[in-house]
């Protein structure tokens, strides 16, 4: 399956990132929070219909189940909270893992396959 180039790009941003993890310090960390967030965003939006368009992305949170199976809305929603924590954290709160990092990667991976693999009908059934 290939992912739409900005996700992709973002997931090998970090990827390479994670390949030097004796460079990485806490900015670096968050940046790469960012850019797996970024990548979770995008993917709702395109899941959504909403691409093209401002919507809230806690707006787009909210009706994603009506747009995927609950659970990846679920995972998606969960994710998407622990990166806006990650980047956002105050600081006398500990700087996530390399291992979280890393975690958090694998997971912005499986969620944007997910919602990239998701069909939508339109139209009309008919049944006799």
């Amino acid at each position: 399956m290939t992912l739409p180039p900005d996700v992709q790009d973002r997931l090998t941003c970090v990827a390479n990132l994670l390949a030097r993890p004796d460079q990485l310090d806490g900015v670096r960390i968050r940046c790469c929070a960012e850019l797996l967030r970024t990548a979770v965003e995008r993917s709702v939006a395109r899941a959504c219909g909403a691409e093209h368009t401002d919507h809230p992305v806690h707006a787009l949170l909210l009706s994603l189940p009506s747009h995927v199976d609950a659970d990846v809305a679920y995972e998606t929603s969960q994710l998407w909270h622990a990166l806006s924590r990650a980047i956002r954290h105050h600081g006398y709160e500990l700087t996530p893992t390399i291992d979280e990092l890393r975690g958090w990667h694998a997971d912005t991976a499986d969620v944007v396959a997910a919602l990239q693999s998701t069909l939508t009908l339109f139209g009309t059934i008919e049944l006799h």
